[in-house]
């Protein structure tokens, strides 16, 4: 069965100061009224039932994420204990997955990410499933066309074809027609849906963020894809390939595994959890993996933004003559722009108005508590800010 596991604990500090240590980035409402979160739900939803969806986050996000989805299960939301990359969270996750079905497939995607069309990208969850399905040994990534030389994104190196998959190969099982006919999905979880043809190519290593340049190289290369961090495989073959790749991952993974569906798991997750190396994934698993040719990348037939800093809004929202962004909520006041150019304006507070006169190239996000103005190239500013915050004893405003 397919299960979709959303990674929600991040803290999104690029997006401060809407995004804060206890309602970061994931909680925000970017654009009409449901949250990053609450988006990512809804784009599964068609695809997969409540039950078939898990949410991984930290104690202090637990009460905030069952408000935004009452709609999924009281076990639905799988804390950790502390944080320990993604590897952690991943490995937690299939252990939740083989609970509920010891031959479960599953996917992995971040919270926070901008996707359209949202049926283009269930269509591709079920076709990296499929293949899943008939190469269990396999892991798939799913990589992003890039369009321009990012330097804040991994990169993931295309090698081989290897195979194809066409609408026929996973539009639903013919048994279950009758329910997919009634509710949209099917007994086993996947929707019964077509999609054109999508090649599968083997995964040759994956690439650090590299410079300018060197992005430039790999876009001109034409076989580099963004590593988008969305993943599909076996639950059980995830954990092999931690006891094959990252033991200090794997070590206490295995005691939490033998005490999976007994009283004692609780507090054995509690016990040895905090002993789990810290490590991410792609280091920890998907490049040994590739050396290994165990690494598939389906090339992505969706739109795709991770919405990773404050610019991301010029790419999400549109703009003015004067190349002026205005990515301010229904209920603020429209901001008053006087000779002024290629500006971003985020407001979230109905009390407040932005102004602004002969100006450009500036950030000005409002929020109730926090107004922050910032050269908008200067990206990382927006971490040199919060540093002095902690250096001054600001925390309550982190």
């Amino acid at each position: 069965m397919l299960y979709a596991i959303i990674m929600a604990g991040g803290s999104g500090t690029r997006l401060w100061p809407e995004s804060r240590k206890n309602f970061p980035k994931q909680l925000m409402t970017l654009q009409g009224e449901r949250s990053f979160l609450q988006c990512t739900v809804d784009r599964l939803r068609p695809t997969l039932n409540p039950e078939n969806i898990g949410v991984v986050t930290g104690k202090n996000l637990e009460k905030p994420i069952r408000a935004q989805l009452p709609e999924l299960a009281q076990d639905a939301i799988i804390v950790e204990p502390c944080a320990k990359n993604t590897a952690g969270c991943i490995a937690l996750a299939a252990l939740w997955c083989l609970e509920h079905d010891p031959d479960a497939t599953m996917a992995l995607l971040p919270a926070d990410h901008v996707i359209q069309p949202a049926e283009t990208f269930q269509k591709t969850i079920l076709a990296a499933a499929r293949i899943v399905e008939n190469f269990p040994e396999k892991l798939i990534t799913l990589g992003i066309s890039p369009t321009y030389p990012a330097e804040s994104f991994g990169y993931i190196e295309r090698g081989e074809y290897f195979t194809e998959i066409a609408d026929a190969d996973f539009s639903g099982n013919s048994e279950n027609s009758e329910n997919v006919a009634e509710t949209g999905v099917s007994d086993s979880g996947i929707l019964d849906s077509g999609i054109s043809v999508l090649s599968v190519f083997q995964a040759m290593r994956f690439r650090e963020k590299p410079d300018c340049q060197t992005a430039q190289t790999y876009i001109e290369a034409g076989n580099f894809y963004w590593n988008a961090g969305i993943f599909v495989w076996k639950a059980r073959t995830i954990l092999e390939c931690l006891r094959a790749y990252a033991p200090g991952v794997f070590a206490p993974v295995e005691k939490m595994c033998a005490s999976l569906g007994t009283e004692n798991y609780a507090s054995v997750l509690d016990t040895e959890f905090p002993k789990m190396e810290s490590i991410s994934i792609d280091y920890a698993v998907m490049e040994p993996a590739a050396r290994d040719g165990r690494i598939l990348v389906l090339p992505a037939p969706f739109s795709w933004d991770d919405v990773g800093s404050w610019r991301a809004m010029e790419r999400l929202f549109s703009q003015d003559s004067a190349g002026n962004t205005s990515a301010t909520c229904p209920n603020s006041p429209v901001p008053v722009l006087v000779d002024t150019e290629n500006c971003m304006i985020r407001n979230t507070d109905p009390k407040k108005l932005v102004a602004c006169y002969g100006v450009s190239d500036l950030a000005v996000i409002v929020t109730p508590e926090v107004v922050l103005v910032f050269d908008k190239n200067r990206e990382e500013s927006v971490r040199e800010v919060t540093r002095k915050l902690k250096e001054m004893n600001y925390e309550e405003l982190l």
